[in-house]
């Protein structure tokens, strides 16, 4: 009677390992063909979503493929013919060649990454531009004008009023709520009206000046988060992207130059001993 090997262990975790590594290799093509759809190649934000995603996906099949051939390793250790199981050793060789095509997808994902976010910045900076030069535009047009001068009309005509009537006006200088700059400015237009005209130009020049400030900054801070975004997506799904590249590689390589110098198996000395 055959005395036994050391086998009983190694078939059961190589078929939980190759199993893991085949799962994970195929959920991750399921994922890329349902990306996909819609399919509307021409739109740069759905290139960009695409790679993307396909990049924060890229370690699944890279670690299915390392299950994957530890587990064919295991089989084929296991087996005394040093053969492994034909089958696997086919979807190792599919895996090794998909590792291939997958290192080169992954090496033209990373340049046209980083060039589709900047042509997607510079188009949302140049949107941004525009907008503020449309509402500075805005601020010196007829529109505007008239606007701010209906509003300095109204308000002329409120504390002219509220001057004339004597409880209202004690009422208003008594008042807590009612600042201090204001207070002055109805005391000193009951005594001369030019006070309150001046006071309502330097409102108007303020208010223009002050809007125009708060336009510029808004086009600063946008720009500034376009700028940075797109900086942080460049780096990180490039720099992801060649390092799957070279991980998917080097896998290929490494594999397939495993196979080519396979030593092939011991023949059994059939010859009758002397």
């Amino acid at each position: 009677m055959k005395a036994s090997t050391n086998r009983p262990l190694s078939p059961p975790a190589a078929l939980i390992l190759k199993l893991i590594g085949l799962i994970c290799i195929l959920s991750f093509l399921v994922d890329a063909i349902t990306l996909l759809i819609p399919f509307n190649p021409t739109d740069r934000g759905w290139q960009i979503n695409l790679t993307t995603q396909l990049v924060e996906r890229g370690v699944i099949p890279l670690v299915g493929m390392a299950f994957l051939f530890a587990g064919v390793w295991i089989d084929s250790v296991a087996d005394t013919s040093g053969k492994g199981t034909p089958v696997w050793q086919i979807v190792k060789l599919i895996a090794l060649v998909l590792s291939g095509i997958l290192g080169l997808l992954y090496l033209l994902i990373a340049p046209l990454h980083v060039n589709n976010v900047r042509i997607q910045a510079n188009t949302a900076i140049q949107r941004v531009d525009e907008q503020a030069k449309q509402a500075e535009t805005q601020l010196s047009s007829d529109a505007f004008k008239t606007q701010v001068e209906q509003r300095r009309t109204l308000i002329k005509n409120q504390i002219g009023e509220l001057i004339k009537d004597d409880q209202k006006y004690n009422q208003a200088l008594q008042s807590q709520q009612v600042p201090k700059e204001v207070k002055d400015i109805l005391q000193q237009s009951k005594a001369n009206p030019q006070v309150l005209d001046d006071f309502l130009n330097q409102q108007a020049k303020s208010f223009s000046n002050q809007t125009l400030t708060q336009i510029r900054e808004r086009q600063q801070q946008i720009e500034s988060q376009a700028k940075t975004a797109a900086l942080k997506s460049q780096l990180q799904i490039g720099l992801s992207s060649v390092l799957l590249a070279l991980g998917f590689f080097m896998t290929a390589g490494t594999g397939l130059r495993g196979i080519v110098n396979l030593p092939s198996a011991p023949r059994k000395n059939s010859s009758p001993k002397r």
